[in-house]
């Protein structure tokens, strides 16, 4: 209905902002393969870029994961509240320089405060140039897609590693229902995967 590949695959949480931290947290784990065994003190810093406009939920995780206010960097938006490309160009470009690695860019496809439309395309060939994770963060906006004439709005969530959108906004499903979809269900699954002798019976 929503016009995701057919490689995304998925899972049901109480909202966005779990979905987000779990989306997140697959992003740390890719970007640090050996977070789980030795953690964050002995990586190199880390990063994670949003617009001044997305959810607060965006940097909270940022903080559950351990990577604290540094690692969280807001991205200027422009007259239509939607994020600045060339501010998030310069900003990768800077903490690359600076030896900050980029863990993942959050886009977001309806603004809680505005409903503004993230540039998707744009940011989606940016995260992949820096080796981030793209999470896009249709929590308000993403039923809309299953509308054909706005299915454009949403053109680029496509190139995402990992969506959330909520249902129990639009269509008429009872609270709490977040979905998160992933492109590698696999990497989700390893990052929290820990299953001891009494679950495999």
């Amino acid at each position: 209905l929503l016009g995701l590949p057919e490689e995304f695959d998925g899972v049901i949480n109480d909202t966005a902002s779990t979905s987000t931290l779990y989306a997140l947290a697959t992003a740390r784990q890719e970007a640090y393969p050996d977070v789980r065994d030795k953690g964050l003190f002995s990586q190199a810093p880390g990063r994670i870029y949003a617009s001044e406009q997305s959810h607060s939920s965006v940097e909270k995780a940022v903080f559950t994961l351990g990577l604290g206010r540094a690692g969280f960097r807001a991205i200027e938006s422009d007259e239509a509240f939607r994020m600045r490309v060339d501010a998030l160009e310069a900003a990768l470009a800077e903490d690359a320089a600076a030896g900050i690695r980029p863990i993942a860019v959050v886009a977001t496809l309806g603004t809680t405060s505005t409903a503004s439309v993230d540039p998707v395309r744009e940011i989606a060939a940016l995260a992949k140039r820096y080796g981030a994770w793209l999470h896009v963060d249709a929590a308000y906006a993403g039923p809309g897609a299953i509308v054909p004439e706005l299915r454009s709005v949403f053109a680029g969530w496509e190139e995402a590693d990992s969506v959330v959108t909520n249902p129990h906004k639009w269509f008429f499903t009872p609270t709490d229902c977040s979905v998160l979809f992933c492109r590698h269900p696999e990497r989700l699954v390893r990052a929290f995967s820990l299953v001891p002798e009494y679950l495999t019976s």
